[in-house]
């Protein structure tokens, strides 16, 4: 426990460290260099190629100016506006130049159906056919017509409008295979767009007069109507005032008559004159009497001047009353009618009216002249080309040396980040630890990867022992790697190797377990033990293709499976023991599973053995009685008396019952006080039968009668006693047919065992009770038994019943190939079965160009 401890916390000496290093990072990209390579190649050669043979497309620009000014009519028409900002402004010209309506209008002025068919050849069929058919009309086609969908939308992905920013500066680009077309469609554009905008602000112009118009005529309405409500307002106050009210004199017309305002100032004079001196003349005084009468006279002459005003009062409302009706005449009749045609001449306030509403339009638009300028606005264009396009000299795409640049970085990064991408998404374990930490014990060693044996076809092992190459050329491995190191660690080495048994596996296919084991038998063959290697991988048996050509005649039809099928079709009758041992014989029974009377006799004596469905279920020796041997036991062992004995011989000879029945039915002893004297019985019995080496046998099957009523039966096992018998007593049948299907390897220790092409069912009880028996024998003859079994995950029917015939099995994990998952279960399925796991090996781990040990 403490060897795999201290095995567990070291690792080539060194101990496990779980920090990230750079060259952790580089041995990823190194593992996965292939990677790495096949996608830069891919894409660096992709577009290489496509960036030389792509046709070069050349690009014009124009570059236009636009001011966000307003014209003279769009300062007058604010009002009409929805406030913008200058951003909001510009955007809204950016798309315009990109608008559908725009490209279909350059498109019919410049005819570019033919260019957009020459980079469209498969429009072209249509197109001659919509021509064909329009010859007759051809007067009546029109250019808009011509113009599709499909050609504006290739107009506008080959058209580029692109701002310079912090700057009122566009530039119109376009891109054609042709280097003087780019640049036609380009200042056609611009120009286009700079008709189109001026067309818009004269419309905005317009639409901004005609506005104008109707709001001073609107405007007009709303102040004759207003004037009227106010003559008609003073008309009545001063229809009924008294002067005394100072509000008479607020009104307009009476606060700006000279007459009014000097007789209210005689008036106020001579009204202080009065006040002033009537306590010193009294009413009654004349001059006091002629003040009175001046301020009569001057109150009615205000008075006389007041309803003079109200007259003049009187007459503008009806003038502007009048002026309402002719205004609404106006309005209704037609204005394209002349006074010449119909004979009727409009009234003077008509034309009154007219002339004031002309001169205050006029007026109105002298002042808005004079005060923004409108002549210089009329003049200038608030959008304007600064550059023209010329045709390029050069194309703008494909640029060569740029697209090979990015290439080349793409191809590295993204090729890197495929890299790590590939070793984060593989579970599989690569390394010692994560074995460990898997199993929980200790990593016996690695062995390379044999690059030899795919690049020169060379075998791993030959057939006379010998190694295929001495030489080790670069890229490649010796045979021999560390597998003599491999087998000093293995825990049978430390207490002696004899008649060991060891099982090489993996989880999956692939991972090379059957090579590990041959390179094992090599090392320890080697080491001067004799070793045999036995195939059982019964569904991919490959172990022999590994040492060649192999000296006998009938090796290819030799195997494990052809002994078992020859042993199963051997029918016991009669025969001599010395072709068939006693444990052979019982082997057969128990295999077939056979009821019957197995009779075996030598000179001195004859054995009777009964079985029922291959277990043994009696045992009778003639020249020994049973009965009386089995009550000289009893007698001996105090459970009856010679009294009781006698009477039970007696009625033995009389009834011919078993003599155990007739004590129990006698009440002289119980079930129990004869159990352990009738099993020793049969095992001297057994051990007296297995020491026979010489002698004859004979087999009549059939079906065996209990006599449950009469006959004591224990059911007990005597498999264990009969199985160490038989290793002692040796086999002979079965010996001889494994032994000759077994191949030894000329010049080495190594014998080999193959499958073979026998017919049987791998997966059956007499598959796993013949390998058994097999390997019993094979144990007998060498130090050292290899078996390499099938896939642990992809056969677990076929290998666990074996695993528990071995004395340790050895794990064998591909670096790479076999998941942390898999190899707990095939971990697990070995702990199951309570098999005795030694360890592990890595294989297929690279170490370099050249490998020492």
């Amino acid at each position: 426990m403490n060897q795999n401890n201290e095995f567990n916390n070291t690792f080539g000496g060194k101990p496990f460290n779980g920090d990230v290093h750079l060259t952790d990072y580089l041995n990823i990209i190194r593992k996965h260099i292939w990677i790495l390579v096949i996608f830069f190649t891919a894409v660096v050669s992709v577009v290489t190629y496509l960036s030389f043979t792509v046709t070069p497309v050349y690009k014009a620009t124009t570059q236009i100016i636009i001011d966000n000014k307003k014209s003279f009519m769009e300062e007058m028409a604010d009002v009409m506006r929805i406030d913008a900002t200058d951003k909001e402004y510009y955007q809204t010209q950016y798309k315009l130049l990109a608008s559908r309506s725009l490209a279909k209008q350059v498109i019919q002025e410049n005819e570019l159906w033919e260019v957009f068919y020459d980079n469209v050849p498969e429009k072209r069929v249509s197109f001659e056919g919509i021509s064909d058919n329009n010859d007759a009309e051809s007067s009546l086609t029109s250019s808009n017509d011509l113009v599709t969908s499909e050609m504006i939308d290739w107009y506008l992905k080959n058209l580029q409008i692109e701002p310079i920013r912090e700057t009122h500066l566009v530039n119109i680009s376009f891109s054609n295979k042709s280097p003087e077309t780019s640049a036609r469609v380009a200042n056609a554009h611009a120009h286009a767009f700079i008709e189109r905008n001026s067309q818009i602000q004269r419309m905005s112009s317009q639409q901004a007069l005609d506005w104008l118009k109707s709001q001073i005529q609107g405007q007009k309405a709303k102040v004759g109507s207003s004037q009227r409500a106010a003559c008609q307002y003073k008309y009545e106050q001063l229809g009924s005032f008294s002067l005394d009210d100072e509000n008479i004199f607020l009104f307009p017309e009476v606060a700006q008559n000279p007459v009014i305002q000097d007789l209210r100032a005689q008036l106020a004079t001579l009204n202080a004159w009065v006040l002033e001196k009537s306590t010193k003349y009294g009413h009654n005084h004349p001059k006091m009497i002629e003040a009175n009468a001046s301020i009569k006279k001057l109150e009615q002459g205000m008075m006389d001047e007041i309803r003079a005003v109200r007259s003049s009062v009187k007459t503008e409302l009806d003038r502007i009353v009048a002026l309402e009706l002719s205004i609404q005449q106006y309005e209704g009749i037609n204005r394209q009618m002349s006074e010449y045609n119909h004979g009727k001449a409009i009234n003077y306030n008509m034309a009154n009216l007219e002339a004031e509403t002309d001169q205050e339009i006029y007026d109105i638009l002298i002042k808005q002249a004079s005060e923004i300028g409108l002549t210089g606005n009329m003049k200038k264009d608030s959008i304007r080309v600064v550059d023209k396009a010329e045709a390029p000299l050069f194309p703008s795409k494909p640029r060569k040396k740029l697209n090979v640049l990015l290439a080349v970085v793409v191809g590295l990064t993204f090729g890197t980040c495929l890299v790590f991408f590939r070793e984060y998404m593989d579970n599989t374990v690569k390394t010692q630890e994560e074995i460990v930490q898997c199993t929980s014990m200790p990593v016996l060693g690695t062995i390379p990867y044999m690059k030899l044996l795919k690049k020169e076809g060379v075998r791993a092992f030959s057939g006379n022992g010998k190694p295929p190459g001495q030489k080790n050329q670069k890229g490649g491995y010796y045979y021999r790697s560390n597998s003599d190191c491999i087998i000093n660690r293995l825990p049978f080495m430390q207490t002696g190797m004899s008649g060991q048994t060891m099982m090489v596996g993996s989880a999956t296919p692939g991972e090379g377990k059957t090579t590990v084991l041959a390179k094992l038998a090599v090392s320890m063959a080697k080491g001067g033990l004799r070793v045999i290697m036995v195939d059982a991988d019964v569904y991919n048996p490959n172990l022999s293709n590994l040492f060649g050509s192999i000296d006998n005649e009938n090796a290819e039809n030799a195997g494990m499976s052809n002994a078992m099928e020859k042993i199963q079709s051997w029918q016991i009758q009669d025969g001599s023991l010395c072709n068939c041992s006693v444990d052979d014989l019982f082997s057969l029974i128990a295999l077939k599973k056979l009821s019957g009377e197995l009779t075996i006799s030598n000179e001195l004596q004859k054995i009777t053995t009964i079985f029922e469905n291959g277990n043994l279920f009696h045992i009778d020796n003639e020249d020994t009685p049973f009965a009386n041997r089995l009550g000289t036991m009893l007698l001996r062992g105090g459970f009856i008396n010679e009294t009781q004995l006698k009477d039970a011989m007696e009625r033995n000879q009389r009834t011919k019952l078993p003599l155990g029945y007739i004590l129990i039915n006698a009440g002289y002893i119980n079930q129990e006080q004869l159990k352990g004297p009738l099993k020793l019985q049969i095992e001297e019995h057994l051990q007296k039968l297995f020491s026979w080496k010489e002698g004859t046998y004979s087999f009549k099957p059939g079906s065996i009668e209990t006599y449950e009523d009469k006959r004591v039966f224990f059911q007990e096992d005597f498999t264990p006693v009969i199985n160490r018998l038989g290793r002692f007593g040796g086999s002979r049948l079965l010996e001889r047919e494994i032994l000759s299907n077994v191949t030894t390897l000329n010049g080495s220790n190594i014998s080999l065992l193959r499958f073979g092409t026998g017919e049987i069912f791998p997966e059956g009880r007499m598959y796993f009770q013949l390998f058994e028996k097999f390997l019993n024998l094979l144990k007998q003859r060498y130090d050292v038994v290899l078996i390499d079994t099938p896939p642990l995950l992809n056969a677990t029917g076929g290998v666990a019943p074996l695993l528990p015939l071995a004395d340790g099995v050895i794990l064998v994990v591909k670096s790479g190939h076999v998941t942390v998952g898999e190899v707990d279960q095939a971990t697990a399925i070995i702990k199951e079965t309570k098999t005795k796991l030694l360890g592990t090996i890595m294989n297929y781990t690279e170490t370099g160009a050249y490998y020492y040990r």
